[in-house]
């Protein structure tokens, strides 16, 4: 994690030094789901889960159409599985290439990762039956409302399986998938 924050740190500051910057905050609300992607062939039965994400953003101009915006979000994902609902709460870093097709609207897309901070089922800690870790691919769109205000939609597709063997003893691959929906506002 530290290490993830000194290369977020060392990049912008590097570019920076020839681009405007600017910095925000984002919240969000996350439609997070957890999809079965192979195992037994056994169909299970899954529903999403509603919660929030936090934290904030750098946009760093590369051209007049292109920036670069890094993210430091606390996302709750999850979702319900048959009968049971997963709370994970990751940390996640997205790092968004946006493509600005008109002066106020913006097209973005790039990687996540995410480090899982809890997961919780009925309050009972099951962070064991999940990896540590989760890879996502996001697209989505920016409008931006005023000079401070915007908002935007975010589609992420996790690329990673994020269950241990101890969560079933029959081998079961899960991937995140969350519809988020956000507001930002720049700081300066």
């Amino acid at each position: 994690m530290k290490k993830l924050s000194l290369i977020a740190i060392i990049l912008i500051a590097g570019i920076s030094s020839k681009a405007q910057v600017s910095v925000g905050l984002k919240l969000a609300t996350n439609f997070a789901n957890i999809i079965q992607v192979s195992g037994s062939g056994e169909k299970v039965n899954t529903s999403s889960r509603t919660a929030f994400s936090f934290g904030g953003f750098a946009k760093i101009s590369l051209s007049e159409k292109i920036k670069l915006q890094p993210e430091f979000l606390y996302q709750g994902m999850g979702g319900k599985i048959s009968d049971i609902t997963f709370k994970n709460d990751y940390v996640s870093v997205p790092i968004l290439i946006q493509y600005a097709v008109t002066n106020n609207f913006s097209l973005e897309a790039g990687p996540q990762i995410g480090l899982l901070v809890s997961s919780k089922v009925s309050g009972e800690d099951v962070k064991d039956a999940f990896k540590s870790s989760d890879i996502q691919l996001l697209i989505g769109a920016s409008l931006g409302l005023t000079d401070k205000l915007g908002a935007g939609v975010r589609y992420g597709m996790g690329i990673s399986n994020i269950t241990t063997d101890s969560y079933s003893s029959v081998k079961t691959d899960l991937k995140n998938r969350a519809f988020s929906i956000m507001v930002s506002y720049k700081l300066f």
